[in-house]
């Protein structure tokens, strides 16, 4: 009888390790570096008790996440921050903004601009109701609650373009966990309606903020967390497909030695160098790099990441050498981008803005000895702002004597900005040409407009038609020669530009500057292996329009210097087919592969035709090598 009854303690105690195991999934993730999360609370508690508040209103609910998670704080001190952000909540019924909450800690009028921050707000809270109700005292519990009944309100009144991705999926996730939490069926249903009317659009026109190294990692975080939390099967199932679709994409351009997402980007805050948010939070350490995480929410949201992990179709994308990729990235017409992926360097070009922070026309070089470097990129700006740092030096204050009186609420003067130019490309695979045409905007500082290309300075060789230059000293600067064209060896690629036409005065010539620039990161938490740069700048006339149209091409494999002067006799020697008839502009080059180039009314910024020597896939979504792989994973969301 005694053995018997031991029997059953073992199983008893075997049951409730299974049943702990079982759980295993909901615990709360452990944080990587337990002592500098410390520091930071430290920091930012102190930071929330100045007058004014140094913390902004939608990181209290992010530190009081850690604060709770920590037991940093004793019960009334959670209680008093709970309440501080609740005075910066719209409680007006007659206000614009009621039932939003203001970015700031000084801002009245019940008008907050910029409706987003209730999403955020929320996006981060939900999980401490989630997560750690249990150690609210009643008080404190009673106004989170306050805090989030006033904030469904603001969330359902918000207007919210089908475009604007992270905020229309935050939104999803807020009223799926708001209604779930607070047994509301009716908002549960209205996340899940939206939720049907995004998916669809996904499936029929892609990701509008496409391949954004910022915002691709705001979508997915709210996608993982209605993927963990939602308790209704059917929401969960669409998460994780549309979680597919966006891992999908992630790995086509991922380059996982340099720890950065290639291709074409739309609102890539950075412009010489696009690693942020999603790389650093979610995407290198899932890959097994580094986890510099610090606060719980982004853990949380990596852990589930890492649960769902990579499918093999994605790791094998990630890892397929001379892969093109053809995307469809919104329903407005033209609305693509491709991107070729080789060993060292990939290429990639979009045929429309979506904003004044895209990064559309673009090379990256990364090899074993040099992972990092600056971008090739090409920008039309107005502020003599050829790097960005625009944002990072605090010019928006500095130079706020000239925005205009009638400048936007939203037009962002304080943030890094360039135009939403007119362009067209067309790729085929390594090489493509592109056409760029702008007008000064409201951004613009100057009477003229620039066309800038930045370069990396970690180049084995510069040439300028036949002519090899060496590296200008700081602060000197090459013109082109009449041969329009700019050869850049590394290693063994070799990059070419040659300028098929533009609109610059007579004798202007886009020219190599040495500003002694050297990128290091702050906005991130990483080391550039080289972030030394140089740009090549076109001056446009000071009628404040211009054109400009350049053909680029990549080649690997280059390992002498018999085959670097056949590449670049290749490009010197390549005829050009330019014509400019009452400004329809058409300009192709005959490539050893054929016709390559476009046509477009600049007057109607309409794109005519592009000339392909191989015709694009027809009715692509997500295409890889002529497969299309987007449309099997979303078709089913199609109505």
């Amino acid at each position: 009888m005694k053995k018997i009854f031991l029997i059953f303690c073992l199983l008893g105690i075997v049951q409730i390790q299974l049943k702990a195991q079982e759980r295993v999934p909901d615990q709360i993730p452990r944080m990587p570096d337990p002592v500098t999360r410390q520091a930071i609370l430290g920091r930012d508690w102190a930071a929330l008790q100045k007058t004014p508040p140094q913390l902004g209103v939608r990181d209290v609910f992010l530190f009081l996440l850690d604060a709770l998670d920590t037991r940093f704080l004793k019960p009334e001190q959670v209680e008093w921050a709970l309440k501080l952000v609740q005075t910066r909540a719209i409680t007006d019924p007659a206000a614009p903004s009621f039932g939003n909450m203001y970015w700031g800690w000084s801002e009245t009028g019940g008008d907050v601009g910029d409706g987003n921050n209730v999403q955020f707000c929320v996006q981060y809270g939900l999980l401490i109701k989630l997560l750690f109700d249990d150690r609210l005292s009643p008080e404190a519990r009673k106004t989170l609650d306050q805090i989030f009944e006033l904030a469904t309100i603001g969330i359902r009144n918000q207007p919210i373009r089908i475009s604007y991705t992270n905020i229309y999926v935050m939104r999803i996730w807020n009223l799926v966990a708001l209604g779930q939490i607070y047994t509301r069926p009716s908002v549960v249903e209205e996340g899940r309606k939206f939720f049907d009317i995004w998916l669809n659009h996904l499936a029929r026109f892609g990701n509008r903020e496409y391949d954004s190294p910022t915002y691709c990692g705001v979508d997915i975080e709210s996608l993982l967390l209605i993927h963990r939390f939602s308790t209704d099967k059917v929401i969960k199932t669409k998460a994780a497909d549309a979680i597919n679709f966006f891992l999908t994409d992630l790995c086509s351009h991922y380059n996982q030695r340099g720890g950065y997402l290639g291709g074409a980007h739309s609102r890539d805050y950075n412009r010489v160098f696009g690693r942020d948010l999603l790389e650093e939070k979610y995407m290198n350490p899932l890959l097994g790099g580094e986890n510099t995480n610090n606060h719980l929410f982004h853990q949380i949201c990596l852990s589930e990441l890492q649960k769902i992990g990579l499918t093999p179709e994605q790791k094998e994308l990630m890892n397929r050498k001379n892969r093109f990729i053809v995307q469809r990235w919104d329903s407005i017409p033209n609305a693509f981008s491709c991107d070729y992926v080789g060993k060292k360097v990939s290429i990639a070009a979009s045929n429309q803005s979506y904003s004044p922070d895209d990064k559309s026309f673009v090379v990256y070089l990364s090899s074993p000895e040099i992972p990092q470097m600056l971008n090739i990129a090409y920008n039309m700006e107005g502020r003599d702002d050829h790097y960005g740092t625009w944002a990072a030096e605090g010019k928006g204050e500095k130079m706020k004597h000239l925005m205009p009186a009638n400048y936007p609420a939203n037009g962002g003067w304080g943030k890094t900005r360039h135009l939403m130019y007119f362009m067209q490309a067309a790729q085929n695979k390594n090489e493509f040409v592109m056409l760029a045409a702008g007008e000064k905007d409201h951004n613009c500082i100057n009477n003229y407009l620039n066309s800038t290309i930045i370069l990396p300075n970690a180049f084995d060789e510069l040439w300028m038609g036949n002519n090899k230059i060496s590296v200008p000293e700081v602060g000197g600067r090459i013109a082109l020669n009449q041969t329009n064209t700019f050869f850049a060896r590394f290693e063994d690629v070799g990059f070419a530009i040659r300028i098929l036409c533009d609109n610059a005065d007579q004798g202007t010539k886009m020219t190599l500057c040495n500003d002694g620039f050297n990128y290091q990161p702050t906005r991130e938490n990483f080391k550039m292996a080289n972030g030394k740069g140089l740009r090549l700048t076109l001056q446009h006339p000071g009628n404040g329009k211009g054109v400009i149209a350049m053909w680029w091409k990549v080649e690997e494999g280059i390992t002498g210097d018999a085959q670097f002067n056949k590449f670049r006799q290749s490009i010197l020697n390549t005829p050009v087919n330019i014509s400019d008839k009452n400004g329809i502009i058409d300009v192709s080059v005959t490539t050893s592969s054929g016709k390559l180039g476009i046509r477009a009314d600049i007057p109607k910024k309409k794109r005519l035709t592009w000339y392909y020597p191989s015709p694009l896939p027809d009715n692509f979504l997500f295409n890889v090598d002529g497969v299309e792989i987007g449309k099997p994973i979303m078709k089913k969301y199609i109505q």
